[in-house]
C-alpha cells in the first residue's frame, strides 16, 4: 500500500519543472503565480492546484527538501506567496490579478478552492492574521454569492446535468459554515449546501423518496436526477465515466477535512455513495486506470484519472473497501513511469511538449491537476496513517460483471480475462472495447471498433442510430448504423452533407474473450474522403507500455513495433495477428488485416482539435480499407470498407493461428428473394469451443434470413442476430 512518502517523492522530483511557469506579480512582487496569473477561472484552477503541492511539500516532515531544489524556508515562502496571490486577486480582496481584473463568483470558482483546502489546512499554523482575514472574507463572499445568486439546477441532460459542480458548491457552503460557525449566515449556508449536495449524486427515485434530510423528506429537496437509474451519467453530452469520478473526488475533499477537524458532516454528502461505488469500481482496471466505456474528450490519463485517486482513498476510509489499495499502487507506478521519461521531472513534459508550446495555460493546468491530486494523497495518508477508525472487516463489493444503459446504448461485460463494452453515445461515437483485463495500456476510445471516416471538412459529426441493444449471460449484442456529417468545409458555399453510412454490429461472446465485429460503409453521394479505415482497433504504443509492442501474425516473422516510427507504414498481417501475446485479431471474411502505423501521435484532446496534435501514439488495426491521405472520390453506393473480425483478449499466437486455420462455416441464406448483398455475416469459434454466427441487415429494407437451417429470422434495417450453432460445449 502506498505511503505518504511515495507520493511526496513524485512531487519532489516535479517541483524544479515548475520554475519556468512561476512568476511574481508585476505590481506586487510579494505575490507569486503559477501559469498566466490572470483572472479567468481556468487560470486560477491552474494556480491553486500547484499551490496545493508546494504547501504540502512545505508542511510535511517527510519531505526530502534536497530533492526539490529549495530549502524548507523557500518552500514555505513560495507557498505563502501563492496563497496570498489567490486571496489578493479575489473579488473580496484588496488587489487584482496580473491582468488588472479580479476573480471569483462563478459556478466553478469554488472548485479551485476546494482542491486547495487540504493545503490551506497544512499551512494554517503559519498564516498571519491578515491571511486568516483574507481567507475568511473570500470564503464568505463565495458562499454569499452561491446562496443569493446561483440557482440549484440538476437533470439528466446538459446543461442541467451538474453532478460535480453541485457537489463542490455544496461542499464549500458546508465547509465554510463549519469553519466559521459564528458567521451571520452560517445557517443559510448549511441549508443551501444541503440542497446542492442532495442534487449532486441524485437519482430519479429521489423524486418520491421519504428519506429525511435536515427535517424534510428527500423528495422536497429534489430538483432533478443527474444520474440515470442505471448509475450512468450523461455529462458533456456523452457517457462520462470520468466525471462520476470527479464528483466522488469533491465528496472526498470535504470528507477528509471533516476527519481532520472532527466535524460532524451532513449525511447529504454521502447520498447514493454506496449505490454508485460498486459500478464506479467496475469502471476501473486492476491497476487503477479508468475503463472509459464512453470515451474521453480530454488528454488521456489526466484530470478525471488524476482525481479518481481522491475517490479511492475516500472509499477505503468511508466504505472500508480495501481493493482500492491496488488501484492506488498501480496508478502511482504509472505516474512514476511517465515522469521518469521527462528529464526535467515534469509529469507530462515529453508527451505534451507541443501543447505547452501552443497553450502554456492548458499544459500547466494538467501538470497542476496531477500535482494537486498527489498532494491530497500525501496529505491524507500522513494524517490518517492507517485509516484509524475504519471497519474491522473489509467491505469490498464485487465488480459488476454485466451492465447496460439504454439511454446511452451502453453495454459492458467484464471478466477475469476480458473487458468488453460498447457505447453509442460516446465521446467520439460510437465506440467499443475488447481489452485484456491485465493490459489496461491497450485501451483506447476514439471511434474504436466502429470504423473511421473523414471527409474534406475540418471536422466530422457522427449521427448514431442504434437498433439492437441486448445483454445475455456473459455478453451482449448491439447493432445499428452511423451517418457521418461533413462539418466546417473550407470551400466557400460547400454544404455540410451527410457523406457516408456505416452499418455495424458488435457481439461480446460469453467466453470472456471474444468480440465479433461486422461493418460495411458506403458513400451516400459523390464525395471526397481523406480517411476511410475499416475495423479501426486502436492500440496505444507509448509511454505506459514502454514504447514497443510484440507483433506476431501469419504474414511475416515476429517483430517489435517501436513507438513513433518517424514515417507512416502499413503492414499486411494476413488473416490473423497478435500483440504482446495477449490481444488477437482474426479476419472472418478473408480480407487481410492491415496494421497502420501513423508517423505521429493521434489520440487528441478533441476530434476537432487534431491540428494541435496527439498526446498518445496509437497503432491502428484496420480491415477493408486503410486509406489516410489525398482525398479519394467515391460515388453514391460505393463501398468504402467492409470488415468482419474476431477480437480476442487473452489469446496468444498459437491459439489464434489454430482458430484461423479451422475456418468454420454455416449455411446462411436470405429468404423470399431479398437482396443477398444487404446481409453481412460471419461465423466464429469462441475460446470455450462454442460456435456462433452473427448476421446483420446492412440495408434500409427488412430482410428474412435463415441460419444453418433454423427458423427464419426477420431483420429490420440495421438489426443483428447472434446464433449459437452447436450445443455440444
Amino acid at each position: 500500500m502506498p505511503s505518504s512518502s511515495d507520493y511526496l517523492r513524485l512531487l519532489e522530483r516535479w517541483l524544479p519543472s515548475t520554475r519556468r511557469h512561476l512568476r511574481p506579480h508585476p505590481q506586487n512582487p510579494g505575490l507569486l503565480s503559477y501559469g498566466p496569473g490572470v483572472h479567468g477561472h481556468w487560470s486560477m484552477q491552474t494556480h491553486t492546484t500547484a499551490f496545493a503541492a508546494f504547501a504540502v511539500l512545505a508542511a510535511s516532515p517527510l519531505t526530502d527538501v534536497a530533492r526539490t531544489g529549495m530549502s524548507r524556508d523557500e518552500l514555505w515562502d513560495t507557498a505563502l506567496r501563492m496563497l496570498r496571490f489567490t486571496l489578493n486577486g479575489h473579488l473580496s480582496g484588496p488587489g487584482h490579478c496580473v491582468d488588472g481584473e479580479r476573480w471569483g463568483h462563478s459556478w466553478i470558482s469554488n472548485l479551485c478552492l476546494e482542491r486547495m483546502m487540504h493545503a490551506v489546512e497544512e499551512l494554517d499554523p503559519y498564516l498571519t492574521d491578515e491571511d486568516q482575514d483574507g481567507l475568511r472574507r473570500m470564503l464568505l463572499s463565495e458562499c454569499d454569492w452561491l446562496t443569493d445568486q446561483y440557482e440549484v439546477v440538476a437533470g439528466p441532460i446538459p446543461p442541467a446535468n451538474r453532478p460535480e459542480s453541485n457537489m463542490w458548491n455544496g461542499s464549500m457552503l458546508w465547509r465554510t459554515a463549519l469553519m466559521y460557525p459564528e458567521a451571520p449566515r452560517a445557517a443559510e449556508y448549511r441549508e443551501r449546501g444541503t440542497a446542492f449536495l442532495l442534487n449532486a449524486m441524485s437519482f430519479p427515485q429521489d423524486a418520491t423518496s421519504d428519506q429525511p434530510f435536515a427535517g424534510r423528506p428527500l423528495r422536497d429537496w429534489h430538483v432533478g436526477a443527474n444520474f440515470l437509474d442505471t448509475g450512468a451519467c450523461y455529462h458533456h453530452n456523452y457517457m462520462n465515466v470520468g466525471y462520476v469520478n470527479v464528483t466522488l473526488s469533491n465528496l472526498a475533499m470535504l470528507h477528509f477535512s471533516g476527519r481532520h477537524h472532527r466535524w460532524h458532516l451532513p449525511e447529504a454528502l454521502y447520498l447514493h455513495l454506496a449505490d454508485v461505488w460498486p459500478l464506479v469500481k467496475s469502471w476501473m482496471f486492476p491497476d487503477g486506470r479508468l475503463l472509459r466505456i464512453g470515451g474521453d474528450t480530454r488528454v488521456r490519463y489526466c484530470y478525471c484519472q488524476d482525481y479518481a485517486l481522491a475517490g479511492w482513498l475516500m472509499a477505503r476510509d468511508r466504505l472500508g473497501d480495501t481493493d482500492t489499495a491496488a488501484f492506488e499502487d498501480g496508478w502511482l507506478r504509472q505516474v512514476a513511469r511517465e515522469q521518469e521519461t521527462n528529464p526535467d521531472g515534469s509529469f507530462l513534459g515529453a508527451r505534451l511538449r507541443r501543447l505547452e508550446e501552443q497553450s502554456p495555460l492548458y499544459y500547466c493546468r494538467l501538470e497542476g491537476d496531477k500535482a494537486a491530486s498527489l498532494s491530497m494523497a500525501a496529505c491524507w495518508r500522513r494524517r490518517l496513517a492507517d485509516f484509524h477508525g475504519r471497519p474491522e472487516a473489509p467491505r469490498n463489493p464485487a465488480p459488476i460483471r454485466l451492465w447496460s444503459d439504454d439511454f446511452h446504448g451502453s453495454m459492458m461485460a467484464l471478466g477475469p480475462r476480458r473487458k468488453a463494452s460498447w457505447t453509442w453515445l460516446a465521446a467520439e461515437k460510437p465506440m467499443g472495447l475488447c481489452v485484456p483485463t491485465a493490459h489496461s495500456d491497450m485501451a483506447e476510445w476514439r471511434y474504436n471498433l466502429a470504423g473511421r471516416i473523414f471527409g474534406t471538412g475540418q471536422r466530422m459529426e457522427p449521427i448514431v442510430h442504434p437498433v439492437t441493444k441486448q445483454t445475455f449471460d456473459g455478453g451482449f449484442l448491439t447493432s445499428g448504423w452511423t451517418d457521418m456529417k461533413n462539418r466546417a468545409p473550407i470551400a466557400e458555399g460547400e454544404s455540410e452533407d451527410i457523406i457516408s453510412r456505416t452499418y455495424l454490429a458488435c457481439a461480446a461472446l460469453p467466453d470472456d474473450a471474444t468480440v465479433l465485429v461486422l461493418q460495411r460503409c458506403r458513400s451516400l453521394n459523390r464525395f471526397y474522403f481523406r480517411m476511410a479505415k475499416g475495423l479501426f482497433l486502436n492500440v496505444p504504443n507509448d509511454t505506459f507500455n514502454g514504447g514497443f509492442r510484440r507483433l506476431e501474425c501469419d504474414a511475416r516473422l515476429p517483430e517489435t513495433l517501436r513507438s513513433r516510427p518517424g514515417r507512416r507504414e502499413t503492414l499486411d498481417c494476413g488473416q490473423w495477428l497478435t500483440l504482446d501475446g495477449d490481444l488477437s485479431v482474426q479476419s472472418l471474411n478473408g480480407a487481410p488485416l492491415l496494421l497502420n502505423r501513423p508517423d505521429h501521435p493521434t489520440a487528441n484532446i478533441h476530434h476537432h482539435l487534431e491540428q494541435v496534435g496527439g498526446w498518445l501514439y496509437l497503432d491502428e488495426i484496420c480491415q477493408g480499407s486503410c486509406h489516410d491521405g489525398l482525398p479519394l472520390c467515391r460515388d453514391a453506393g460505393e463501398v468504402l470498407f467492409e470488415a468482419a473480425a474476431a477480437v480476442r483478449a487473452g489469446c496468444d499466437a498459437q491459439e489464434t493461428a489454430r482458430l484461423a486455420a479451422e475456418r468454420p462455416a454455416a449455411a446462411i441464406a436470405v429468404l423470399d428473394g431479398g437482396d443477398a448483398d444487404a446481409l453481412l455475416s460471419c461465423v466464429a469459434r469462441a475460446l470455450d469451443g462454442s460456435l456462433h454466427a452473427l448476421v446483420l441487415n446492412a440495408s434500409d429494407a427488412p430482410l428474412r434470413v435463415a441460419v444453418a437451417g433454423g427458423e427464419p429470422l426477420g431483420l429490420a434495417p440495421g438489426e443483428a442476430r447472434l446464433t449459437r450453432l452447436d450445443d455440444s460445449h
